[in-house]
């Protein structure tokens, strides 16, 4: 009796239709045995210590509103909340792709070395492109004295004017280089298992000095001035990295920080100067190489 009405249950399972709310379960319950499986699974390490890594790649930058305060003979001013915007290189395979053009755009590139299986440290210059957006309607402070402007001498007390690209524009176009350390956590969290492809996550805080090579424009002299250190600041990345046979990858990352720079010049015999701090979002995707110089099997290779 009890084989009857077991039968009777499978053909009743069978047949009948299926809930979808019951398959949304059944789907949800997978999901969460993969992911499971796949957290345990990653814990085979990816990278060995001494592992050497490099990448190229290129970004897209934006910056918050900013003070400029430019001083130099016979002036002194601050202009207020300054917007900037960044300046990409339409892409071509041309301008991305050709080695004598790949520096043309807004570019990344790192070298490091794995402390460990999960830590790295790295150095590496970021290379964005800082444009203040011309004719804004700007509060200004300070003074010009008629020896510097007759066009522009006067009083600024905190009043909104409309500048003119001739009267203070500037850009740091060549760009605006953040050359950095960096110390990089790296998580597992998938590996195919033939250990040929993987899938991790990425995190990291850095520190590094900013050097310009940037154009000044004030009361209607403009020069465009040689490379030089003018601040620095720190940095936070957030990203993910694909690695497929073993030592090629690609990633994506959103990278933060700020940045203050006391030092820019504004001439290059060094008689004016300006100042500016702000912060600045990156978003940058790249391509890389692994080179495993520990000569240990990766196969054999687990956790701690």
């Amino acid at each position: 009796m009890f084989f009857l009405e077991n039968l009777q249950l499978k053909k009743y399972c069978l047949l009948k239709p299926i809930n979808p709310l019951l398959k949304l379960r059944f789907i949800a319950i997978l999901v969460v045995f993969q992911c499971m499986g796949v957290s345990s699974f990653a814990q085979k390490k990816i990278h060995e210590k001494f592992d050497f890594f490099f990448y190229w790649g290129y970004n897209r930058s934006a910056f918050n509103k900013s003070d400029v305060h430019i001083s130099g003979n016979g002036y002194d001013l601050t202009f207020k909340d300054v917007e900037a915007r960044d300046k990409p290189t339409p892409f071509s395979i041309v301008d991305y792709i050709k080695p004598d053009n790949i520096s043309k755009p807004q570019y990344n590139y790192r070298m490091g070395l794995y402390l460990n299986d999960r830590l790295s440290i790295s150095i590496g210059m970021d290379h964005m492109k800082y444009y203040m957006i011309t004719d804004q309607n700007l509060q200004i402070e300070g003074y010009i004295d008629p020896s510097a402007s007759e066009k522009y001498q006067g009083t600024y007390d905190n009043s909104s004017h409309e500048v003119p690209w001739r009267f203070m524009w500037l850009h740091h176009s060549d760009g605006l280089n953040y050359a950095s350390v960096e110390v990089e956590y790296n998580y597992p969290i998938w590996q195919s298992m033939n250990e040929k492809f993987s899938w991790e996550g990425m995190a990291n805080v850095g520190v590094g000095m900013v050097v310009p090579k940037t154009y000044v424009m004030i009361l209607n002299e403009g020069v465009d001035n040689k490379f030089h250190i003018a601040g620095g600041g720190p940095s936070v990345k957030l990203g993910t990295r694909f690695s497929f046979f073993k030592f090629c990858y690609a990633e994506i990352a959103s990278k933060n920080g700020y940045v203050w720079m006391p030092k820019i010049l504004v001439n290059n015999d060094n008689s004016a100067q300006a100042k500016q701090r702000f912060a600045w979002t990156q978003f940058y995707g790249a391509v890389g190489f692994n080179i495993p110089l520990s000569g240990k099997q990766k196969n054999d290779a687990q956790n701690p």
